[in-house]
């Protein structure tokens, strides 16, 4: 499945991090029959995890690296990996592997990374769907990206993963200026992150409903002054109808709709409460609703054609899913793609107006 090595694998292993996935996945290979005698983690440094002592990377100076194979066991978007493997590999590893790698190192694994690492998704069965999309990207920086991601993603090889534009989510500097002012629907609002950011890259903004299902987060939100004068914030998820389903609320970015969570929200369609309201951008980062959310607005982006901002990093098909599902309203949008986090994360497809 992934191109690491036959099942017979390196007779033991250093494993890269100690947090959540970290742990299942030291468990995991244990289970397994794979080895792992050295864990580095500098927050638990000194520690051990299964009677295996963790250290930083800066305690094998001398030498314990040399010529070993190194799995990285994390997943997320706050660390450069590529800062990672170049210092692993000034320590003498040998070969750095990442999650991608897991079920080739343990075919039973039971952890689950989650996000764009389904290890369910076969990417050999979607080549016609990634060259469609491909050809869909209105910009060489577009198709090199979506490239880069693509082989990143199935062949976990470090080198292959992009590097993200860190400080211009939403409003990239070679992508085309949004029109102003922004008259903003802003789906998946966490505290405002986003409209702070148009405001920091200098647009005015004329009106933003901000939806934001989870009740911590909300507070935050809605204590917040943008100085805009026109804004409206809503305890709602959304969908592509108005029903209610359930959440799973942890007041961080990732809070989600999940069919175990632990509460349950309403969730709108657009369509149903925005109607007559101006719309000129949208922006949807909603943990994996993105598609739904798209056809439960699909009247207010056929009658307005507003720019959509849309995160598809969440599942690994939303790559190809959601260029696609524009692209068949036959609307005339220019698709591009752009990588604002790191590991993969923060992919944004860009659907602007010809």
């Amino acid at each position: 499945m992934r191109p690491v090595s036959d099942r017979s694998g390196p007779a033991s292993l250093v494993v890269y991090g100690l947090g959540s996935v970290g742990c299942g996945i030291v468990d995991d290979l244990l289970a397994d029959g794979t080895d792992v005698d050295l864990i580095l983690d500098r927050g638990k440094r000194g520690q051990s995890y299964r009677r295996i002592p963790v250290l930083a990377l800066e305690d094998t100076g001398d030498g314990r690296l040399a010529d070993r194979t190194v799995l990285l066991a994390l997943h997320n978007h706050y660390v450069d990996i590529h800062q990672i493997h170049a210092g692993l590999l000034a320590a003498g590893a040998a070969r750095v592997l990442t999650p991608v790698h897991l079920p080739a190192l343990a075919p039973n694994a039971r952890t689950r990374p989650g996000y764009w690492l389904d290890t369910d998704f076969v990417y050999a069965a979607h080549r016609a769907d990634f060259a469609r999309v491909r050809d869909l990207l209105a910009d060489d920086t577009s198709r090199d990206l979506f490239d880069a991601v693509i082989r990143y993603r199935e062949n976990g090889n470090i080198a292959d993963c992009p590097a993200p534009s860190l400080a211009d989510e939403y409003t990239p500097g070679d992508l085309p200026r949004l029109k102003e002012p922004l008259r903003l629907v802003d789906c998946g609002a966490f505290t405002g992150v986003a409209v702070h950011k148009f405001l920091k890259a200098g647009y005015m903004i004329d009106s933003v409903v901000a939806f934001e299902p989870d009740p911590d987060n909300f507070a935050i939100l809605a204590s917040r002054d943008f100085g805009i004068e026109r804004s409206l914030c809503l305890p709602l998820g959304t969908w592509s109808t108005t029903r209610q389903l359930r959440f799973a609320s942890d007041a961080s970015m990732a809070s989600r709709l999940s069919d175990d969570g632990d509460t349950v929200i309403q969730c709108v369609a657009i369509d149903d409460i925005l109607r007559g309201e101006p719309v000129n951008v949208v922006k949807l980062d909603v943990e994996g609703a993105e598609i739904e959310t798209l056809k439960g607005m699909r009247t207010i982006i056929a009658g307005q054609r507003p720019a959509l901002l849309v995160s598809a990093y969440h599942l690994p098909a939303h790559i190809f899913e959601i260029v696609d599902l524009i692209d068949s309203w036959k609307l005339s949008y220019r698709f591009h793609l752009r990588v604002h986090e790191f590991n993969t994360f923060g992919v944004v497809v860009y659907a602007f107006q010809v």
